[in-house]
């Protein structure tokens, strides 16, 4: 019997080229790229204090239907979130949902949609079946499981390891679900390995790896995807932080004796002649009038994506710029069709 169970087992696992089997569904796109997928672990990670809580910000605020930073949401109805936080204290994860997350979605984080549990003061044995009790219970699209080293006693135990990565692939298979893991990088500085076994294990399981980091000097915050099975999101995301504390986008200051410089003069250089002022400067009026002709309106994604395209810019920042310095000087607008925000021109 054993035998006729495990030949069954093996029929219904087969895969042929004739499979019926759904593709990816994904929750967002970033700068127009598909990412954070259902059914699967993503694993973000950093050093300590290099921005991965802003980040979790970010998706859960995005997760309202709402864009931020070029990450939109791409199901037509707000995700229903599930965040366990196991690092912060009860006070700290409350301000950042009512006053972060709150702020950036322009209202009181819905109950219906925002289920987040505080599970520091639980015993590490107990917290992963409240981890995955609440998932049964919640069945939301989007986990924000911060932090997965403390649901295991030893972080260097394979077998540990290889039993909590396991359980989270199956559910978020069964409940098709996108769970966000976060762990730490290891603590030396050129070292940017997951921490332990269990880093191990999720590097090797994830379907993405998007790496926090910050520069101590500017302040700034930089994501940067290192790893896929699918989509490579090129370029990277750089965002500050408003005088209110939350995420905004901005350009990283470049020191003209430093190695990047010549980056940067190259890059002028590779700019479509076409779109170029006699000085070497985007002609915002050509370029716009070009890319939103014939009452063409974008939302800001697919704006950025198409100024990135047809003028070879290279940077999301810089293109972002662009775009905020035509809408400045009157040449583009923006105007509202339900909770959608598009770009045209002014006529």
């Amino acid at each position: 019997m054993e035998e006729l169970s495990i030949i069954d087992q093996l029929a219904q696992l087969r895969i042929t080229a004739s499979s019926q089997i759904p593709p990816h569904e994904f929750l967002y796109t970033w700068n127009g790229t598909p990412c954070f997928a259902k059914g699967e672990l993503v694993a973000v990670t950093g050093k300590a204090k290099s921005g991965k809580t802003y980040l979790n910000s970010i998706l859960m605020a995005a997760a309202s239907g709402q864009s931020f930073l070029g990450l939109k949401c791409l199901i037509n109805r707000p995700l229903c979130v599930l965040w366990i936080d196991t690092e912060q204290s009860a006070d700290s994860t409350c301000e950042i949902l009512r006053d972060r997350i709150g702020a950036m979605i322009g209202e009181t984080p819905s109950e219906n949609l925002y289920h987040v549990f505080n599970l520091r003061s639980v015993n590490w044995q107990n917290r992963l079946l409240c981890v995955l009790s609440a998932i049964a219970i919640c069945k939301p699209d989007l986990v924000i499981f911060d932090g997965i080293r403390d649901v295991v006693g030893d972080i260097n135990n394979y077998e540990e390891a290889q039993n909590l990565i396991g359980q989270l692939l199956h559910v978020a298979s069964d409940y098709k679900t996108c769970i966000v893991c976060v762990l730490h990088q290891n603590k030396a500085v050129e070292d940017k390995t997951l921490r332990g076994a269990l880093g191990t294990e999720l590097q090797n399981k994830s379907f993405e790896t998007y790496e926090c980091s910050k520069n101590s000097d500017t302040r700034i915050f930089t994501v940067k995807q290192t790893a896929t099975r699918k989509y490579d999101m090129p370029g990277r995301i750089d965002f500050c932080l408003s005088p209110d504390g939350l995420p905004i986008p901005c350009e990283v200051p470049q020191d003209p004796s430093s190695s990047a410089a010549p980056t940067i003069r190259s890059e002028k250089l590779s700019f479509n002649p076409e779109y170029l002022t006699p000085d070497g400067k985007i002609d915002k009026t050509h370029l716009f009038h070009y890319i939103l002709s014939e009452g063409r309106k974008m939302a800001l994604p697919q704006l950025r994506q198409v100024v990135m395209k047809v003028a070879n810019i290279q940077s999301f920042n810089f293109a972002f710029r662009v775009i905020e310095e035509a809408h400045t000087a009157g040449l583009i607008q923006t105007i509202k069709e339900g909770t959608e925000t598009y770009y045209q021109l002014v006529t």
